[in-house]
């Protein structure tokens, strides 16, 4: 009896993680963060293409056009864009002639100029704080004289 219990449990279980990731196995997700550093080049991905979305019409992506451009899922994106907004480098937009309601997806916009921001406050937040330790790598490999033109595709 009991083994029947346990193996009712193990395809009940089953079944709900392969419902939990059907939406990311439908859309096509390939990428997975588990290398180190894997936000920061996340974060940089994610503001070359909002670089490339300036000459558009739109000026700006949805999250889910940046998820779909990058092969990433939308969760993965969100951590990412956090740090980018708290920096006052990515803005969000919402279209003023939608109501709360029926409001679409915001899109993100850059704000920074990549000429005149340091890359510097963005290495901190997603790569490698600036510790006393490693005060000679900071100083040996000018990582604080970066602007973010320097990541930006040209």
């Amino acid at each position: 009896m009991l083994v029947w219990i346990y193996v009712a449990w193990v395809i009940v279980l089953l079944g709900a993680v392969v419902a939990a990731y059907l939406p990311s196995l439908l859309a096509g997700v390939a990428r997975r963060g588990t290398v180190p550093g894997w936000a920061f080049q996340l974060a940089v991905e994610v503001l070359q293409e909002l670089q490339r979305a300036r000459h558009h019409i739109h000026k700006g992506l949805r999250v889910s056009q940046l998820a779909q451009l990058l092969g990433v899922d939308v969760l993965q994106l969100a951590p990412v864009l956090d740090a980018l907004t708290a920096l006052d480098w990515v803005g969000r937009t919402s279209d003023p002639a939608h109501s709360a309601a029926d409001e679409p997806e915001p899109r993100y916009v850059l704000l920074a100029d990549p000429e005149k921001t340091l890359l510097e406050p963005l290495l901190q937040r997603l790569l490698l704080d600036r510790a006393d330790s490693l005060e000679p790598l900071w100083d040996s490999a000018g990582l604080a004289q970066l602007h973010l033109s320097d990541v930006l595709q040209k």
